[in-house]
């Protein structure tokens, strides 16, 4: 039972693909559904700063972290999702 939260959002992530800044280092290759999150961010009401899990699957090994989104808006570029995953809530899945 949800006892009235919602679940929150959970997202595949490329653990290799990121940038970092003076706040850890920002996971940009995201994807929902299957989809790049940067193509599916309007239809999920995303939102700098809300909490997410990330997750990671592949034939050895899957896991989850719990991370916060943000996003980059530059002139001339598209907008860039990007999570900061928090590796204090590391969850081994298999």
């Amino acid at each position: 039972m949800n006892e009235g939260r919602a679940e929150k959002l959970r997202i595949y992530a490329d653990f290799n693909s990121s940038m970092e800044d003076e706040r850890g280092a920002w996971c940009w290759l995201l994807r929902h559904d299957g989809k790049l999150l940067d193509d599916v961010a309007a239809s999920l009401g995303l939102r700098d700063g809300l909490a997410v899990t990330l997750y990671y699957a592949d034939a050895a090994d899957e896991f989850e972290v719990d991370a916060v989104l943000g996003h980059i808006a530059t002139p001339g570029w598209t907008t860039m999702w990007m999570a900061l995953p928090d590796w204090n809530t590391h969850r081994r899945l298999r």
